[in-house]
C-alpha cells in the first residue's frame, strides 16, 4: 500500500488511456473516499453520476468539453454534483463551505486512484455546458455541476510535473 505523502507527491493528470475497464469494486472504493471528506456539519453535499460500460455516453459528454479526444477514451467519468438543497443560505458563507468540501472530495477520488494504480483527470472545463451534463445524465436542477473526473488506466509510461519551492507559497509564518 502506498503512503499518503506518496500518493500526492505521485498522483498526476492522465491524458492518456488504455483500453482497459475499470472494475465496479474499484469506482465503490473511489466514492468511498470521497464520502470520507470534510463537510461542515457533516450535510455532505456531495453527489455522483457516474458512467462507465456506456461508451457511446461517455462519447456524448466527452464532446462537451475541448478534451473530448481523451476523455472519450477513459473508461469511467464521473461527475460530481453540489446537492444545492443542503445549502442553508441563512449561514454566512455556507456556498464557499460546501464547495470547498466538494473540492475536498474530488482530491480523495484523485488520491484513492493512484493508491489503486488508477489515472485521473479533473476536468473543470466542462462546466460551461452543465445543463446539457444534466441532461444527459437525467439530473434535477438542484444538483449544480462541480467537475467531471476520467478514470482510466494510464496510458503514459512517465508522467512528470514540477512545483516551485514550497517556500515560494509562504506568504507569512508568524
Amino acid at each position: 500500500m502506498k503512503s499518503v505523502m506518496s500518493c500526492i507527491l505521485n498522483r498526476r493528470s492522465v491524458r492518456a488511456y488504455m483500453p482497459q475497464d475499470v472494475s465496479r469494486d474499484n469506482i465503490i472504493q473511489l466514492l468511498t473516499a470521497a464520502s470520507w471528506a470534510p463537510s461542515g456539519n457533516n450535510l455532505q453535499p456531495w453527489r455522483f453520476s457516474v458512467v462507465m460500460n456506456n461508451k457511446d455516453l461517455i462519447k456524448m459528454l466527452s464532446s462537451l468539453t475541448i478534451f473530448h479526444k481523451w476523455a472519450q477514451n477513459s473508461s469511467c467519468l464521473i461527475a460530481v454534483f453540489l446537492d444545492t438543497k443542503v445549502v442553508d443560505s441563512k449561514i454566512e458563507n455556507a456556498y464557499l463551505k460546501h464547495t470547498q468540501s466538494i473540492g475536498a472530495a474530488i482530491q480523495n477520488i484523485l488520491l484513492a486512484a493512484n493508491e489503486l494504480g488508477l489515472a485521473t483527470c479533473w476536468i473543470g472545463e466542462i462546466l460551461k455546458n452543465e445543463d446539457q451534463v444534466r441532461e444527459l445524465l437525467g439530473v434535477s436542477d438542484d444538483l449544480q455541476l462541480m467537475a467531471v473526473i476520467s478514470v482510466g488506466y494510464s496510458n503514459n509510461v512517465s508522467l512528470k510535473s514540477k512545483r516551485r519551492d514550497v517556500s515560494e507559497n509562504i506568504i507569512s509564518w508568524l
